[in-house]
């Protein structure tokens, strides 16, 4: 069992890459539109359109918890709630 203090710098972990992601979103359009866009240790670590195929790839290379993934698209979303 973690201890809080592990959970705490795991989450952070886990931040700097959704922040990563978000500060070169348009970049990331530019390389991998139409894609999902696993992100560690603030880099690009895979991609794929296949999200199934490319989280098998990122579970067996680094641990998958720290690792963040998005979809990235240059169309706008427009959410309906």
């Amino acid at each position: 069992m973690w201890a809080l203090s592990e959970y705490v710098a795991l989450f952070r972990r886990y931040d700097l890459n959704a922040s990563w992601f978000e500060e070169h979103y348009e970049d990331l359009i530019r390389q991998f539109n139409c894609e999902f866009v696993a992100v560690y240790e603030q880099r690009v670590l895979d991609h794929d359109r296949n999200l199934s195929k490319l989280v098998e790839r990122v579970k067996s290379s680094c641990p998958a918890e720290e690792v963040f993934v998005d979809y990235v698209t240059s169309e706008k979303l427009e959410f309906i709630l």
